[in-house]
């Protein structure tokens, strides 16, 4: 913080914290859609839906 208050600077890793917050919680919850249509996808045995379920289990252990 400045002498006269916030800097311009503050200020602006104080919006870019908020956005980054912001756009957490929306990946959280895109994530969750994209969970459920696997789910539903592999309880009618749809190949994609396994193929998106071995892409997830991937990149979740590190592979991308």
């Amino acid at each position: 913080m400045g002498l006269f208050g916030p800097s311009k600077k503050d200020k602006k890793i104080y919006k870019l914290e908020k956005e980054n917050k912001r756009l957490k919680k929306l990946c959280a919850e895109k994530d969750s859609f994209f969970k459920e249509m696997i789910s539903d996808g592999l309880r009618h045995k749809s190949k994609l839906a396994g193929k998106h379920m071995r892409d997830l289990k991937d990149y979740k252990n590190g592979k991308y």
